[in-house]
């Protein structure tokens, strides 16, 4: 193999490894600011239930969870259908390792 047919195979390998490094960190940071958000969210929310000033109807908090997890689910669902694209696998590849890399280390 000549250095010309090989140029492009590495570029593309060690850009997509790059960009799942900062995908990876981007994701891991939102997660947490969710988490964050959620968790104050829910915490306040069971202080003014204790205090008596509001009461939580569980029922709809639960069905309004699930419609919101299905909305969720087929919404990542249409995403991620790659019928479509054609990727290859330096780039995939590249793409999946940087992006494990970035959530374990980000």
């Amino acid at each position: 193999m000549s250095l010309e047919n090989l140029f492009p195979t590495i570029t593309s390998i060690g850009g997509s490894f790059l960009a799942g490094i900062m995908l990876g960190y981007f994701v891991k940071k939102i997660i947490k600011i969710l988490m964050f958000v959620v968790g104050g969210i829910a915490g306040l929310l069971l202080y003014l239930q204790e205090q008596g000033i509001i009461s939580i109807n569980i029922e709809k908090v639960q069905s309004s969870s699930a419609f919101v997890i299905t909305s969720f689910t087929s919404s990542f669902d249409s995403i991620t259908h790659l019928s479509d694209a054609n990727l290859g696998i330096p780039l995939a590849g590249g793409l999946s390792a940087g992006l494990a890399i970035g959530l374990i280390k980000g």
